[in-house]
C-alpha cells in the first residue's frame, strides 16, 4: 500500500507492508487490486502484544475480488514483530510531508520549512503514573489533572483565573517532587512557535493530542531528551498532525505555532490516561485588546462555580422544567 495522507498532510508516497496506526490518528492510503481475482485478509494486530489468529484483539477484513471464486482461508499473513519498536521509530521518522504537492500550506511563513523559526519556548511533559493519598492516578511532570467546578475559560474572562487556575505555577521543564493534584494550566505566547517535548515514563505506548491546532513532528528518539537531541530533528520536511504516539521509554518532540488564542486542551488520547490525569491545558491570550483576538461571551451566559452566585446577565433565558 502507499501511503498519501496523515491527518490532512500530504505525505510522501512511500511503499508498506504494514503501517503504525497509533491511538488518534489517521492515514489514507493507496491500494493496486492487480493480484489473482480471490479474497484477501486485511488484519489489524494491537502493538507491544503477543496475539495469536483468533485473539479477540486481532481485527479481520476481507478484501473481495468481484471475479474471486475462492473464500478467503489458511493463516493470517504474518506482520512485523509487535516487539521491536526500532522497526515502528524507523517507519514513523519516514512518513514526510511531500513537498511536491499542490495544496495548502499551515506554516505562516509559507514554507514546510521549520528550520529557521525562531522558539519562544521549550516545554517538557514527563508522562508517567503515582499514588497520590492512596489512589492510582497519571501525572504530568507529577500533576495530576483535576478539573474545577468552574470552567477555565469563564474564570479566565472574569477573573483572569484568580481562584481557579494560575498561569505559570505548572513546572514546564520540571518534575514536582512529589505527586500532587493540580488545575494546570501553562501560558503560551500568542503567534510564538513552541517546542513540546513529550516525555513517556512507561512501558506502554503513549498518544498525545492538542485541540485547535496542527503540529510539526520533529524527532523521536529513546531514552532521556537533552538539548542534544535536537541534532536528530527534521526540520525540513516534517509532517503536521493533531495526534502523535511516543515510544515507551522515549521522547517526542512537536514544533507548534500558537497563533489561535483561546484556552486548549494537551492531553493522552489513551482514555485510562486522560481520565485518570494525564493532561493539562494551554492558554493563548494577548494582551493587546486592539483587534480583539476573541470574540465576547452571549450577553446571556449562564454563570456557574465560582460565579454561580453573580447575577445573571439580563436577558439570559429562564430555566424550564426538564433542564
Amino acid at each position: 500500500m502507499v501511503v498519501v495522507e496523515t491527518e490532512g498532510s500530504y505525505t510522501k508516497q512511500i511503499t508498506l507492508d504494514s503501517i503504525d496506526v497509533h491511538v488518534g490518528q489517521s492515514y489514507s492510503v493507496l491500494v493496486t487490486a492487480d493480484q489473482d481475482d480471490s479474497d484477501y485478509y486485511i488484519v489489524a494486530t494491537p502493538k507491544l502484544f503477543n496475539t495469536t489468529d483468533d485473539s479477540p484483539l486481532v481485527a479481520k477484513g476481507v478484501l473481495h475480488y468481484t471475479n474471486s471464486g475462492s473464500p478467503v482461508g489458511g493463516s493470517l499473513p504474518p506482520g512485523p514483530d509487535p516487539w521491536d519498536i526500532n522497526f515502528s521509530v524507523n517507519q514513523a521518522r519516514s512518513i514526510r510531508w511531500n513537498l511536491t504537492a499542490g495544496a495548502a500550506r499551515p506554516n505562516p511563513q509559507g514554507t514546510f520549512n521549520v528550520s529557521n523559526v525562531t522558539l519562544s519556548e521549550t516545554i517538557i511533559l514527563h508522562g508517567s503514573e503515582a499514588i497520590i493519598n492512596r489512589v492510582y492516578r497519571n501525572v504530568v511532570n507529577n500533576v495530576s489533572y483535576i478539573n474545577h467546578v468552574t470552567p477555565l475559560k469563564l474564570a479566565d474572562y472574569y477573573a483572569n483565573g484568580t481562584g481557579v487556575f494560575q498561569v505559570g505555577h505548572f513546572p514546564i521543564d520540571s518534575v514536582k517532587p512529589f505527586a500532587m493534584y493540580g488545575v494546570s494550566v501553562v501560558g503560551g505566547a500568542h503567534k510564538g512557535w513552541h517546542e513540546i517535548v513529550f516525555q513517556n515514563e512507561l512501558t506502554r505506548m503513549d498518544s498525545w493530542h492538542l485541540d485547535g491546532y496542527g503540529f510539526y513532528v520533529v524527532g523521536f528518539g529513546d531514552g532521556e531528551w537533552t538539548p542534544k537531541s535536537r541534532d536528530t530533528y527534521n526540520l525540513y520536511d516534517p509532517v503536521v498532525r493533531s495526534t502523535v504516539q511516543v515510544y515507551p521509554g522515549g521522547w517526542t518532540t512537536v514544533y507548534v505555532f500558537l497563533d489561535n488564542p483561546g484556552m486548549w486542551n494537551l492531553r493522552s488520547q489513551l482514555l485510562k490516561h486522560w481520565y485518570l490525569g494525564q493532561e493539562l491545558y494551554v492558554r493563548v491570550h494577548d494582551d493587546d485588546p486592539n483587534p480583539a483576538k476573541e470574540n465576547p461571551p452571549p450577553e446571556n451566559l449562564l454563570l456557574c462555580g465560582i460565579f454561580g452566585e453573580i447575577k445573571a446577565p439580563s436577558g439570559a433565558p429562564e430555566p424550564q422544567p426538564g433542564w
